[in-house]
């Protein structure tokens, strides 16, 4: 009997699991028609100029006239590329908090007849550097001080690798800028923060002083800032433009807040275009990150999408420009573009590749910091570790 009445709730339970795909499959294919008829409009008009200098000028992030521009792969013969990346990883120990990062730039420089030279800074597959901390932090302090360590690490090679290589373009692996995550929940960490914003600025100077261009390449980004301008400019649109009025054939709100800026720009353009540019943000002043800024630099960053792959989402590009961004943005998101056309399902820039490569950590290396760690101490390596890491089974 008691067989009997597990393959009973066996059964019940792939049942309920059934009900439940199905509901979440029919909500997912709802969205999926609407977002589609939302697209279909926006594809008729992105190569029209729709943001005239009315709408640029009530919308003051908008910087260009057309939804997404052409993007062709610059020619990379004689260009010298570098991209900086970081790995971290850090474990709570009984005594003391450990954090191991490593940062490295790789440089590309690109020679006649397609032969590429690659070079190291400060090394190939540099050592980590290791920090410790033995105050109880919290696990979300803790985890906002690691993060300042790698990003500090980061921020040193890319200003550095300036100094010993001459480069063209310097990319980073994510932002040009910390991120709320990154902001300390307590004071103790200030300190760290502002080291951090110091160095940001230190290398925007750096990249001005020597000619070179600075971008940030965003893989897995979850940002709605494209999506949410355009909900806010279509009415206006469709108020200028009649033949725009197709969209309110349908409830477009709703299916513009399922969309991620990714999504959307996966869908509106096509291999080898890249999205209209933004001012990274439309107040910089009241921005949480932008107003912790010297105002030499806030309004001086910019966003746009690339799509090199035809089967990858399009990724988030920011860039720093002292001048006109047009300019500024052909020339950076040509050089990615051909940077990233390597495969027809992964786009990212074949250097920043080899940098996350060379700067990845693996959890061994954390087992062998620790053990040689209690060696030194005088303690049983078992002292070290975490409760996770003890249990007999």
């Amino acid at each position: 009997m008691a067989y009997l009445r597990r393959g009973h709730k066996k059964l019940g339970f792939a049942w309920n699991l059934e009900k439940q795909l199905e509901s979440i499959a029919s909500e997912v294919k709802r969205l999926e028609k609407g977002r589609d008829m939302l697209v279909s409009v926006l594809r008729r008009f992105k190569g029209e100029e729709i943001f005239d200098e009315e709408i640029k000028k009530a919308f003051n992030d908008i910087v260009e006239s057309k939804l997404a521009y052409p993007s062709p792969p610059a020619d990379l013969t004689g260009l010298k590329v570098a991209s900086v990346d970081g790995g971290l990883i850090s474990r709570s120990l009984r005594l003391i908090d450990v954090i191991a990062v490593r940062a490295v730039a790789v440089i590309f420089k690109y020679e006649v007849g397609g032969r590429v030279s690659a070079y190291y800074y400060p090394e190939e597959h540099p050592p980590p550097k290791i920090t410790f901390n033995a105050d109880p932090f919290s696990q979300m302090d803790f985890d906002v001080s690691a993060g300042l360590e790698r990003l500090s690490y980061e921020l040193e090679v890319a200003i550095n690798v300036q100094k010993q290589y001459d480069i063209d373009l310097l990319l980073l692996d994510g932002s040009l800028l910390p991120q709320a995550s990154d902001k300390p929940y307590t004071p103790g960490l200030e300190a760290k923060y502002l080291k951090v914003l110091g160095l940001f600025e230190k290398l925007y100077r750096s990249c001005v002083e020597n000619g070179v261009s600075l971008a940030g390449v965003v893989k897995d980004t979850r940002s709605t800032r494209f999506v949410q301008l355009l909900s806010s400019v279509i009415p206006t649109l469709v108020e200028k433009n009649k033949a725009f009025r197709e969209i309110l054939s349908f409830d477009y709100r709703l299916f513009i807040r399922s969309l991620l800026d990714s999504e959307l720009f996966f869908r509106l353009l096509d291999k080898g275009e890249r999205s209209m540019i933004l001012r990274y943000s439309d107040n910089p002043n009241v921005h949480p990150v932008l107003k912790d800024v010297s105002k030499d630099w806030r309004d001086r960053f910019y966003i746009t999408y690339l799509k090199p792959a035809e089967l990858d989402r399009p990724i988030r590009v920011e860039f720093l420009a002292t001048g006109n961004p047009t300019g500024e943005v052909r020339k950076v998101a040509s050089a990615i573009m051909a940077l990233s056309m390597h495969h027809p399902e992964y786009a990212l820039p074949s250097v920043q590749l080899e940098a996350h490569a060379q700067a990845k950590l693996a959890e061994k290396e954390m087992d062998f910091i620790c053990d040689q760690l209690a060696h030194k101490i005088g303690i049983p390596p078992s002292f070290l570790k975490p409760r996770d890491k003890m249990l007999p089974i």
